[in-house]
């Protein structure tokens, strides 16, 4: 008897063979499955009839179960959908279909209206033959290469641009931080060239429950060649209030420094390690007593989030770290793999289920579990905050940073109690992207402009 997943694998093979393995691809379509809500189906289809009150062709290059093909009016409605099972049973309007393929195996340039909710599935969970060959079709079509830190939305928005007629529409549910944010550089650069008309409406935070992002309906006009890009906000009620810039204000959103921009011996934030999977490679107390795994020889300590410090803790050394992750069951321990393994800590990774490891990163390496060591930081700093500043703290444990946490380097005694203090009380509530539940997010080159601008102006080892 043939099991369900090895009969999904068999449907799907032919069109997903040069993709990669399929526990890579299996992950992938899995995290492609977010049923949009029908209200912000009604929502963006409203936003469509506002600008094109007739529609002809209809595209939806990630259709799942056709949602889209419904709360509009057009001529024809088009919609890709790889994964077979979720367009199996759908019972479609007379004038729509469902094609059961790749979105990037065919080449349509005559649509008149792109729509959807493109798959929100981070670039480490991309199949690397999917990845390349989408890369190499958008290449082909409209002479842009892809940031490896593109997610894959980016993709399909991309796609969709390329699939419009001259005078198309766009209209996309996708994550509101496109706006700002360094991997969409390109796919931004691209449409401001073109001089198209954007607005993008930023939703409320509960639009989601599954996704920790926040949402937006962003519309690109290609009819309109104004370049200008406006942006609002959805209220409670369901309104839209205009934004004086993407972060809210009128300071508009930090700059963004590059690596070559911060001088040697300058301090640097550096984004907190991705192990793969935190969830066995990094452990509890209790997790790493019952494995027998030894402190120093086995693992040593890490901070995967700072929300369980107090706001006035200046500093995270044995006492704190013990009271506030130790104690309290957090994920505080990483495994080490900068020197030969323990009987005990081979054992405890041979013992690691297979479906625990399941990640693009973990399935790519020659040993899942095998990571680079990162170095030591100076200071631990949240990325994601809700008050004026990231929380941030002196590592006095000697902790590593992984995650969420990143890390900030070559930072003198008077620079670490500058930073852990906000960088002299600066509110950056209003200078940041919104990013989920109320939080905002600061990007690792916007923390490294902060630095450059604070401590550039004050001597370099001041």
């Amino acid at each position: 008897m043939i099991t369900q997943p090895a009969v999904k694998a068999r449907q799907v093979i032919d069109l997903t063979r040069d993709w990669g393995d399929w526990s890579s691809v299996s992950l992938y379509l899995n995290r492609c499955q977010v049923d949009t809500p029908s209200e912000l189906v009604e929502a963006t289809w409203a936003h469509v009839s506002l600008l094109r009150p007739q529609v002809g062709k209809v595209l939806d290059l990630g259709a799942g179960d056709a949602r889209f093909a419904f709360g509009g009016t057009y001529a024809e409605y088009v919609g890709y959908e790889i994964d077979g099972d979720r367009c199996a049973d759908v019972k479609l309007p007379p004038n729509a279909r469902l094609l059961n393929r790749c979105a990037f195996s065919d080449d349509v340039d005559n649509a008149d209206v792109c729509i959807g909710n493109p798959p929100f599935v981070r670039n480490q969970d991309l199949p690397a033959g999917w990845r390349e060959q989408a890369s190499k079709v958008l290449q082909r079509r409209l002479g842009i290469h892809v940031s490896g830190l593109a997610n894959a939305w980016q993709y399909f928005f991309l796609q969709a641009l390329a699939s419009l007629k001259d005078d198309g529409l766009c209209a996309l549910v996708i994550p509101y931080e496109w706006v700002s944010r360094p991997s969409a550089r390109a796919l931004r650069t691209f449409i401001e060239e073109q001089r198209w008309e954007v607005n993008v409406y930023r939703l409320v935070d509960t639009t989601f429950d599954s996704v920790l992002t926040t949402s937006s309906i962003t519309i690109v006009d290609k009819a309109k060649r104004t370049g200008t890009w406006s942006y609002f906000e959805e209220t409670a009620e369901g309104k839209y209030l205009s934004l004086p810039s993407p972060s809210g204000s009128s300071a508009g959103v930090i700059s963004y420094a590059k690596r070559s921009d911060i001088p040697e011996g300058m301090p640097r934030a550096i984004r907190g390690l991705s192990p793969g999977t935190q969830k066995v490679l990094t452990l509890t107390e209790g997790e790493r007593v019952r494995s027998g795994l030894m402190i120093g020889r086995d693992v040593v300590p890490c901070i995967t989030t700072l929300r369980t410090l107090p706001g006035d803790l200046r500093e995270l050394d044995d006492s704190a770290f013990k009271k506030y992750y130790r104690s309290r069951g957090q994920k505080c321990w990483l495994i080490r793999t900068d020197i030969g393994q323990s009987a005990a800590l081979r054992s405890y990774l041979n013992a690691v289920p297979a479906e625990q490891y399941q990640t693009a990163t973990c399935l790519e390496r020659l040993n899942w579990w095998e990571f680079k060591m990162p170095p030591l930081p100076d200071v631990l700093i949240a990325q994601s905050f809700k008050g004026e500043f990231p929380k941030g703290v002196r590592n006095a444990v000697g902790a590593r940073a992984v995650g969420g946490v990143t890390g900030i380097y070559n930072a003198t005694e008077k620079q670490m109690v500058a930073i852990v203090g906000g960088l002299d009380g600066q509110d950056l509530r209003d200078r940041v992207v919104a990013h989920s539940n109320g939080l905002r997010k600061i990007e690792i080159n916007q923390l490294n402009a902060l630095l450059l601008d604070k401590f550039s102006l004050a001597g370099s080892r001041d």
